[in-house]
């Protein structure tokens, strides 16, 4: 379901063109122009383009980034530091070591992305993986992985942070004498992992998504840089020089581009993981032996 928002966003992120900007109106390099031109040139398997390596990589990913912080944060427990705190540090390292793990899978997928229908560098992702290490090595697979592993950790200690905030929040607004016996409340109490874990997905992406643009920049760099966005992508040095790049070149707002579609993927996406994770931790908690 949410393949499509990704195939735009990282689509948006690799145009370099200068871009206009308008409040409450269409554009012509907005998402929807966006989405119309791949359906229009590519049908709409153009819209799941990736999404085999996209399937992987959320999987392997979101298991790991769970059991990372549940350790860190069970660890730093036994510290003076405060709850919070506690829950930036632990996100922040669970988010570092799950993206360390799994980055590769988010190379292939912006690899696919970024690839003209009818001219694929890619076939298949055994393919990809033979041709990116015979053409790359092993540091092919990790183009990108410094703006990623800059952006993550800030993003999951920003995340786990505001959810823990939002949380508390919500919580004391429940047990106010003023709304406690809200209907509305209680409607919401069922839900409040999910809707709480989606803002706090809203807020972190929105602060580190320059990181993420430079990131998908700096993924298609490489001997078949000219192949990828119909050669579109300039070549970078490195992530300081991407980014004075596109501020000098594209201007400040170009590091947004693709937000919209970021942001409608991350909420959801991110509300799913925080009602599930909610769900099962309420469930061992009610079935574990005093």
């Amino acid at each position: 379901m949410i393949a499509p928002f990704d195939v735009v966003k990282i689509t948006l992120q690799l145009q370099t063109q200068q871009r206009s900007y308008a409040f409450l109106r269409p554009t012509n390099d907005g998402m929807l122009a966006c989405a119309t031109r791949i359906l229009r040139k590519e049908g709409v398997r153009g819209l799941f383009k990736g999404n085999l390596s996209a399937e992987y990589l959320y999987l392997t990913y979101g298991a790991a980034q769970f059991l990372v912080f549940d350790t860190i944060e069970s660890a730093l427990r036994k510290t003076s530091l405060p709850k919070r705190a506690r829950s930036f540090i632990g996100g922040a390292l669970a988010g570092a070591i799950a993206t360390s793990a799994t980055y590769p899978f988010d190379l292939l997928r912006t690899r696919f992305i970024a690839q003209e229908t009818g001219n694929k560098v890619h076939k298949s992702i055994l393919g990809a993986i033979k041709q990116i290490h015979a053409e790359e090595g092993v540091r092919g697979f990790y183009r990108g992985l410094w703006p990623a592993c800059l952006q993550i950790m800030p993003y999951m200690g920003i995340v786990f942070t505001s959810y823990d905030v939002l949380a508390s929040s919500y919580s004391w607004i429940r047990h106010s004498m003023l709304v406690g016996n809200s209907p509305v409340l209680r409607g919401l109490d069922a839900v409040q992992d999910a809707i709480i874990g989606g803002s706090a997905a809203v807020i972190g992406k929105t602060c580190v998504y320059p990181l993420d643009l430079v990131r998908k920049r700096l993924q298609v760099q490489g001997p078949q840089l000219t192949n990828f966005a119909y050669g579109a992508v300039p070549k970078y040095s490195g992530m300081a020089n991407a980014l004075s790049f596109i501020v000098r070149n594209e201007g400040f707002f170009a590091l947004f581009r693709g937000l919209t579609p970021a942001l409608i993927k991350a909420a959801p996406a991110s509300a799913a993981v925080f009602y599930i994770y909610g769900y099962t931790r309420d469930f061992v908690l009610t079935v574990r032996p005093e």
